[in-house]
């Protein structure tokens, strides 16, 4: 797996160097401690909002792959926007 960092204050999912952010992970079952998980794709460590030390951490939480999945569907709902656009400029042509 790629690098990965979740930021749930911003709603951002950095995957290597992109980002999509101001999702709404709500839903996605994150500790309310948690600041940031930081993956280097084999390990990596969770950051909490208190003074607690960093989890370090060689497994994903369960959490992470709803978080992946917010951020797939709104490139996907991006995605179809912007073809959805594409196809009303190209009938006004």
């Amino acid at each position: 797996m790629a690098r990965l960092t979740i930021l749930p204050v911003d709603g951002a999912v950095y995957e290597d160097d992109v980002v999509v952010d101001k999702l709404d992970l709500s839903s996605c079952g994150i500790p309310a401690d948690l600041h940031a998980l930081h993956w280097d794709g084999s390990a990596g460590h969770i950051e909490f909002t208190d003074l607690r030390e960093n989890e370090e951490i060689t497994e994903l939480p369960s959490w992470v792959s709803a978080c992946i999945a917010k951020r797939d569907e709104y490139k996907a709902a991006e995605a179809a926007a912007l073809a959805e656009a594409a196809a009303e400029a190209a009938q006004a042509q």
